[in-house]
């Protein structure tokens, strides 16, 4: 079913149909997150956001051959708050420590049940524990949204609310997913031949016996970029670089997860550093990587964190850009 009949099937309170087009949606979706926020769980946890708010909103889609400029709309939003949370730009105002319960769960309830899949939210809800139920209402569903509003409301910590809920949103997002039965679907199976390609790649590499799988998998005109802004155009003669340092180096990359749509591949790796240099690399590598036809023809990498210190990253990319 094409993005459109798909939009119209949840419209009408198929909650199957929206756990297929965003599960077709989600690596693009993540792609942009990557973009905004870099490395981390962040750039996931913004995705599951979105995936709630598309749940909530869908039924007022007024363009449903516009769907994946809406779902893109929505991730870029939670991004910028996100982002001007970071640099302390957004105040939570505090509510009154007694608030009208009454009002509140009202509120939610009324909400919930104007939307068109509104027996999936329930039964999704449901299966969660009270105190996951009524933070995630009156975070997706409810009046007052904010951490601090809803920290004030349950009278528990800002940190306890959060924890909360990120674990409802796992939760959640995964139930829509498997709502769609998407161990049948099409991209179910890319992402699955995909993850075992890129598994089979990183076995041989890892065995020191060398690159030619992963290689096979990049066009000769690839273009590199990383999160530092630094962009290759000759990526390949780069990556293959890389990888023959790497390599003889020991360093070894651990595929952790892999999320596939048609066009857009997301490689999550764990980095093992050799043990005679264990701060060489950053401890993790998201990778993102774009293909044009049967190749990909455009990769950037988003690294983790680390302490500065003196590593593979700091000595190549200087060397690498002035060659």
């Amino acid at each position: 079913m094409s993005d459109t009949g798909l939009v119209r099937a949840a419209q009408g309170g198929d909650a199957a149909s929206l756990g297929l087009l965003l599960e077709r949606h989600r690596a693009p979706l993540y792609a942009l997150a990557l973009r905004f926020l870099g490395h981390g769980h962040e750039a996931q946890d913004t995705v599951q956001d979105a995936f709630l708010i598309a749940l909530r909103g869908i039924d007022r889609l007024r363009e449903p051959e516009a769907v994946g400029g809406w779902l893109c709309s929505i991730v870029r939003n939670v991004c910028l708050r996100r982002l001007r949370e970071r640099q302390g730009e957004i105040r939570f105002g505090e509510l009154p420590r007694r608030v009208e319960s009454s009002f509140v769960e009202s509120s939610v309830e009324e909400t919930i049940d104007r939307l068109a899949m509104r027996e999936w939210i329930w039964t999704a809800l449901g299966r969660l524990p009270e105190h996951l139920q009524v933070t995630t209402m009156l975070r997706y569903f409810g009046s007052h949204s904010s951490y601090g509003e809803i920290s004030a409301i349950l009278d528990v910590p800002m940190g306890t609310v959060k924890s909360r809920l990120n674990t409802a949103k796992l939760k959640l997002a995964e139930a829509l997913l498997e709502t769609a039965g998407l161990e049948h679907s099409e991209t179910r199976r890319l992402t699955e031949a995909r993850a075992s390609f890129f598994e089979t790649a990183y076995a041989e590499y890892n065995l020191g016996k060398g690159y030619d799988i992963l290689a096979s998998a990049f066009s000769k005109d690839l273009v590199l970029g990383m999160s530092n802004g630094k962009v290759f155009t000759r990526g390949y003669e780069f990556l293959i670089g890389d990888l023959e340092g790497d390599l003889e180096d020991g360093l070894k990359m651990h595929p952790a997860e892999v999320i596939s749509s048609k066009d857009v591949t997301i490689i999550e790796c764990d980095v093992e550093n050799p043990p005679d240099n264990p701060h060489r690399c950053p401890p993790a590598l998201s990778q993102v990587a774009v293909y044009r036809g049967s190749k990909i023809h455009r990769i950037h990498w988003y690294l983790a964190p680390r302490p500065v210190r003196e590593g593979c990253w700091e000595r190549t990319l200087p060397l690498a850009a002035g060659g």
